[in-house]
């Protein structure tokens, strides 16, 4: 039997509908990314590179860290899908 007072999002709104994506994929290389990430204080959850330095794909920790990099890195960011290499090959 299923309680009745349990919401559709099990409780956890703000997970269950993110909104804005945490990933940003950005011309720019490694390194500026952690020093920009870390001059605006916000925490990556994962990075890597992106195939043929075409720039890298940055995870933040949540959606107000992700916010305040996408204004911070302004036009470096790529729009739409990129190429990135599968974890399995990328050993």
């Amino acid at each position: 039997m299923q309680p009745f007072s349990v919401p559709p999002t099990n409780g956890h709104a703000d997970w269950s509908n993110p909104g804005t994506s945490r990933a940003i994929n950005v011309t720019t290389d490694r390194a500026a990314v952690e020093a920009l990430c870390a001059k605006h204080e916000t925490t990556i959850s994962a990075i890597e590179a992106l195939p043929r330095g075409a720039g890298t794909r940055v995870v933040m920790m949540n959606g107000d860290d992700a916010a305040i990099m996408r204004r911070a890195f302004g036009k470096a960011v790529i729009e739409g899908k990129v190429e990135r290499v599968h974890w399995a090959s990328a050993r």
